[in-house]
């Protein structure tokens, strides 16, 4: 069985870089040939104020920073990996300021200094707790800032992927932030992007979160899903069993949709993560489950 892993951060929040030989131990483990990587755009401050040592961001009320020298720890990473090995990772950009009108030359200036990238991301825009934890102007999809980025990776034939949460947790059954997406993806038809957790978060899980998705999907035909972290714990998998609508939303979108593990400097807990896609897998037909489990992740940033 072949697998991508579309969705590995090689460092945590407080931008320790994990090990790579444990990152290959772990793909190997998970029967994954290829993974998708990135650093992390944000590092969490430990503030005088706070009596113990933070390991995630909700762990206090210290606020989060935009770290751009996270793709650097990436470039580390991939350097160090046997050379038979740095084929099977597909490195992405993602620590430029999404509000920041320059963010398009941190993109320009890490293609300059490393001919390794396949991508861009995992840019955190809409995300609750943790952008009401990031200093200064609240990131969006849409925002002006983010075009000539999109503009470059179509430009490169590059994907990008997104963390734009549908609303806010305040109203978790709306779709607050969803116009700020479609804002994006109208301006961009041309670039293709990865949408991180289709919207969904710890605290936003709208009811008709399917029936929206299936929309984005019809409607922008470059969109992707990535599967990884909340959307797949709380909506497509209900009572530790594949939801039958996601199921036969995959289904019909069997070339838009990628799996990950979203894991984050630790790599031990990938292949278990990655090993609870085959129950929604095992609902798909034998040629759509080796789309979803790896032929699409293969195109968008191995091809």
């Amino acid at each position: 069985m072949t697998r991508v892993d579309a969705h590995v951060h090689v460092v945590n929040f407080q931008q320790h870089l994990g090990e790579p030989g444990a990152l290959m131990r772990a793909l190997d483990r998970a029967g994954a040939d290829r993974a998708v990587v990135s650093g992390l755009a944000v590092k969490k401050k430990w503030a005088s104020t706070e009596p113990m040592r933070p390991a995630y961001y909700l762990d206090d009320n210290a606020p989060c920073t935009t770290y751009p020298m996270t793709d650097e720890l990436v470039a580390d990473l991939v350097g160090a990996l046997a050379p038979e090995d740095r084929d099977r990772v597909a490195p992405l950009v993602c620590g430029l300021d999404p509000t920041d009108l320059f963010a398009v030359e941190h993109v320009e200036l890490m293609i300059r200094r490393h001919d390794i990238w396949r991508g861009v991301g995992e840019l955190l825009l809409r995300h609750d707790d943790l952008t009401n934890l990031t200093y200064g102007e609240p990131a969006r999809a849409g925002h002006p800032a983010l075009d000539p980025v999109l503009d470059l990776c179509a430009q490169r034939d590059w994907p990008v992927s997104v963390h734009q949460d549908s609303s806010s947790a305040g109203r978790w059954d709306d779709f607050e932030y969803l116009g700020e997406l479609r804002e994006m993806l109208d301006r961009h038809p041309a670039t293709t992007v990865v949408w991180c957790h289709a919207g969904a978060s710890r605290r936003v899980q709208p009811g008709a979160h399917v029936s929206m998705v299936r929309d984005m999907l019809t409607t922008y035909r470059r969109l992707h899903i990535d599967l990884s972290w909340a959307v797949y714990d709380e909506l497509v998998t209900r009572e530790g069993h594949p939801d039958a609508a996601w199921v036969e939303l995959v289904g019909d979108f069997p070339d838009r949709f990628v799996i990950g593990s979203d894991v984050f400097g630790d790599f031990d807990g990938l292949p278990a993560k990655l090993d609870r896609f085959e129950q929604l897998l095992d609902e798909l037909s034998g040629r759509d489950a080796e789309r979803v489990r790896h032929e699409n992740a293969d195109r968008l940033w191995f091809g």
